[in-house]
């Protein structure tokens, strides 16, 4: 028996759970905030979407793929509904639109909101990842919920969305908190809904793309932003060896928290390092 939000409940309507939209399609119509929501969904979807095509482009990421085999018939059924989670966050952001009466009329920029969402995700969003990521990784939550993220061989974009409806709870949270602080203090503005979803988004699929974009040599000048900032490479080592690199973005939490993996460093290295593979300039096909 399936632990309790295991499944998604709308798991029995298959393809057909896009018709879930259709009310808040609807809604789009007399409300900004709702027309936002499915923008925001949309365009959520783009960026995960391109970043899986960019990483099976084979032909620009060959030499820079961190998992060098290719992702099976089995794991695309598996991440075949990848994108449950924005359903659900839709919905999160459609009962938003109910506590904040204001959400219509919010302005379209306000910088001290973006600094307030700034300060919250870097003290209270990082860290509560980090402990709830660890915790996922004990043995009666990991084996119950977070197994199923780690169930595939080969990251890609889509994997970032391979989660329970408890794990994307918890990350619904993470990302909600810094939002919530903006728009509870009155500073709350469209231009911060865009940028800080569509930027965690942006990150957390780069993240899973299993190609190296950041060259080690950024990292050899400036050797403090290596626990600053996280990388394909860093995530892969996690799904890997799953005791270490439990962070959102920043690896200094890892590092205080004593399970930044000593070994990220070189492998980045080895990654980044530009390899001659051999490659057929045509094939020929006998039919």
């Amino acid at each position: 028996m399936a632990s309790p939000l295991y499944s998604w409940p709308w798991e029995s309507l298959g393809s057909c759970k896009y018709v879930l939209y259709g009310p808040l399609l609807g809604k789009a119509i007399h409300s900004s905030w709702c027309m936002h929501v499915v923008l925001l969904c949309a365009m959520r979807g783009f960026i995960h979407t391109a970043w899986c095509s960019f990483g099976n482009m084979l032909y620009i990421t060959r030499n820079r793929r961190v998992i060098k085999e290719g992702v099976d018939f089995k794991q695309i059924d598996r991440e075949w509904h990848w994108d449950n989670f924005l359903l659900l966050q839709a919905f999160i952001g459609v009962g938003a639109w109910y506590v904040f009466p204001y959400a219509d009329s919010v302005p379209l920029w306000n910088a001290r909101g973006l600094l307030i969402a700034l300060l919250v995700h870097l003290t209270f969003s990082e860290t509560l990842f980090y402990l709830a990521h660890r915790l996922f990784h004990t043995d009666f939550l990991f084996l119950s919920y977070h197994s199923l993220h780690h169930s595939v061989p080969v990251l890609q974009s889509y994997t970032a969305g391979l989660a329970t409806p408890l794990e994307h709870l918890v990350l619904s949270a993470v990302m909600g908190m810094p939002l919530l602080a903006s728009f509870f203090t009155g500073q709350g503005s469209v231009a911060l809904l865009y940028m800080y979803i569509l930027g965690f988004d942006f990150l957390r699929a780069m993240l899973h793309s299993n190609v190296e974009v950041l060259p080690s040599k950024l990292f050899r000048r400036l050797s403090f932003l290596k626990y600053l900032i996280a990388t394909p490479t860093y995530y892969a080592i996690h799904h890997k060896e799953r005791n270490s690199n439990f962070c959102l973005f920043l690896p200094i939490f890892d590092l205080m928290g004593g399970t930044f993996n000593p070994k990220y460093w070189e492998e980045h290295e080895r990654v980044c390092k530009v390899r001659n593979e051999q490659v057929p300039e045509f094939v020929f096909l006998l039919h």
